[in-house]
């Protein structure tokens, strides 16, 4: 099924702040190259941080729903900022996992070919909230590659429709522009990208159909309503970034250092969430955040 617009709207110290030379004069940076193919639809995402497409036909969603129920889910549902919500990177399988990134590979990476400009999928996800499940906070994701040159991408595309009674995705329009810090692993940033959006008003929350995606530049500050249903929220989430960039993963050490760890996809296959990064495969290298 051919993609198309359908939508479309406006105490760590110094350690994450955007590392700068010390003293001098910025250099002029070299523009991020497009993260979509449609002119149109690139506008719009650097504008406002995300846009709203159709990506999965009908057969598509029932070959992956499919393959999601058949799937031994272990769930992990309560931590100390919302209870009910699970995602596959918290499933401490590495086959399990593998599985989720097979699925997408097979499904969703075909559509989002004609999509966007040469991004593969770097890690893979299902989404899940269950009946009851709690609000999740506005937050920012990880930070993946050089977002000096390059926007890596949420694709968050539920298998049902998503309305603001069972969960679905809001975002603070344009908050791209103001999230200009590294995000590690394991320095939250709940408090940080509110202080960075108090000001914006324009908050959208975004019902989504079946099939369809937001693409979200995962510098944008975004959440989800509770669900209120009587059925689990399943939702495709892929983060996706071009195919010549690093991938990144950062992590501040026992020293307070921040390091930037260079890695391959396979990292996202076996690492724990929580532990630090050497501990997992996929490593190629370390180095502090500002070398």
């Amino acid at each position: 099924m051919g993609t198309r617009a359908v939508a479309g709207r406006r105490g760590v110290g110094g350690l994450i702040r955007r590392l700068r030379r010390g003293g001098a004069p910025e250099e002029p940076r070299t523009p991020r190259r497009a993260t979509l193919r449609d002119p149109v639809l690139q506008c719009r995402f650097e504008e406002v941080g995300f846009v709203v497409v159709d990506l999965l036909d009908e057969a598509t969603l029932a070959t992956i729903a499919a393959r999601y129920d058949a799937m031994d889910h272990e769930r992990r549902e309560h931590y100390d900022w919302v209870d009910g919500f699970s995602t596959s990177i918290y499933d401490g399988r590495p086959e399990y996992r593998r599985q989720v990134l097979e699925v997408m590979d097979e499904h969703v990476q075909p559509a989002l070919a004609d999509l966007l400009d040469d991004y593969r999928i770097m890690w893979a996800n299902f989404l899940v909230k269950q009946p009851g499940a709690d609000p999740v906070p506005p937050h920012v994701d990880w930070t993946f590659l050089d977002e000096d040159r390059f926007s890596s991408v949420t694709i968050w595309c539920p298998l049902r429709d998503t309305t603001p009674e069972n969960g679905t995705l809001g975002v603070v329009s344009g908050s791209h522009h103001r999230i200009d810090f590294l995000r590690a692993a394991n320095i939250p940033t709940f408090e940080r990208c509110e202080q960075a959006v108090a000001d914006i008003d324009d908050r959208p929350i975004i019902p989504v159909r079946a099939g369809q995606a937001i693409v979200m530049d995962n510098r944008v500050v975004h959440f989800s309503t509770p669900n209120h249903g009587d059925e689990p929220r399943v939702v495709v989430g892929c983060v996706a970034g071009p195919a010549e960039a690093e991938l990144h993963h950062y992590w501040q050490d026992e020293q307070e250092q921040l390091l930037r760890f260079d890695i391959d996809r396979s990292f996202y296959l076996d690492y724990v969430i929580g532990e630090p990064p050497h501990r997992s495969s996929g490593v190629r290298g370390a180095v502090p955040a500002d070398a």
